[in-house]
């Protein structure tokens, strides 16, 4: 699906030219200045979005067999008088790469169920398009989304859409979902989609984009199944899993998909307070020091890195807690072991 969200950035766009002479060499096109991107990005969005209409009419009072699809046309002729995307849509504001962009979200049916992060899992059906109309992807039927992995601005689109009551299963085997279901749509600059680099050429490079959805249910994730939810390791709460801050230990996989944050060898479900069943209570900050254990790869400030007071098997895998004091404490949480 070319939802997925691309995060590694190419440094140079080298566009080959086809010519009669051999020893032409390809000419290197620098990426667009981030920022002048998002401005003329904001500008194009807007003006769509001023300059056109949806079936919110339609929505207000369907008929019997309406299909609860979102269409868009031009306000002219006919259609002068509707009332623009401009005046129905919520703008959001995110900074990457110390870059502000704006995407605008269209609810054109508020739903009656849960509302995912967009650090979820969703389920829904969708429709993927340049602004200009040109279809490049879709689901017709409901799939299950993975919104982490699907590129920024959709993640960021449907969190805070609402789902429907649940769904019926017919004689014939076949699921029919309550239609009290959330629908609308998200418009979403180059800046929080592929920027320079989509997944081929029907998308094109710079491109702004509109995804179309209804969503049925979601689920609250947690990735690492490390006892945190993923919406909590979102260290600086951007709505964002990829920066730096949100990778504690600088490995190659960031906090909300790795399953000991800090790499002190002791897995993060061991350094989080945890009821009988297991879920999640609180974090915990055994020295005190402002960073929670997870994150902490001193734990109990004595000066000793924690993996270097426990005791790692690495035929095995097999981890021990020596308690050199025999107080009960192991070492690793014992400033005075």
């Amino acid at each position: 699906m070319m939802i997925k969200n691309y995060l590694s950035i190419l440094i140079v766009l080298v566009l080959c030219i086809s010519c009669g002479d051999d020893d032409r060499t390809p000419d290197a096109i620098p990426f667009r200045d981030r920022g002048e991107q998002s401005i003329d990005d904001d500008a194009f969005i807007r003006e769509y979005l001023q300059t056109h209409f949806y079936n919110y009419e339609e929505f207000a009072n369907p008929t019997e067999g309406f299909d609860y699809e979102i269409r868009f046309d031009t306000i002219a002729g006919e259609n002068a008088d509707k009332t623009p995307l401009l005046d129905q849509v919520t703008p959001l504001t995110y900074d990457r790469f110390e870059t502000s962009n704006t995407l605008y979200i269209l609810t054109a049916r508020e739903g009656v169920g849960a509302s995912p992060t967009f650090a979820d899992s969703t389920f829904v059906t969708y429709r993927g398009a340049n602004i200009l109309g040109n279809v490049f992807d879709g689901a017709a039927n409901p799939i299950w989304f993975n919104l982490p992995a699907t590129i920024d601005g959709f993640a960021n689109g449907i969190a805070g859409a609402k789902g429907g009551s649940g769904f019926t299963i017919a004689p014939d085997g076949t699921t029919e979902f309550n239609n009290d279901y959330g629908i609308g749509a998200v418009f979403i600059p180059s800046g929080l989609a592929y920027f320079a680099q989509p997944p081929n050429s029907s998308i094109g490079i710079y491109s702004s984009l509109v995804f179309t959805y209804s969503i049925y249910d979601s689920k609250v994730t947690d990735h690492d199944g490390d006892g945190i939810i993923s919406i909590l390791e979102d260290i600086n709460g951007n709505n964002f899993f990829f920066d730096d801050v949100d990778n504690t230990d600088g490995d190659n996989q960031s906090n909300f998909n790795d399953p000991d944050d800090d790499n002190d060898g002791v897995t993060t479900r061991l350094e989080i307070v945890r009821d009988d069943e297991g879920n999640f209570v609180s974090f915990q900050d055994t020295d005190n020091d402002g960073t929670n254990d997870h994150l902490d790869d001193d734990d109990d400030g004595d000066g000793i890195p924690t993996v270097d007071e426990i005791n790692i098997n690495f035929n095995t895998g097999v981890i021990t807690y020596p308690d050199s004091d025999g107080d009960g404490t192991p070492d690793y949480l014992d400033s005075d072991s």
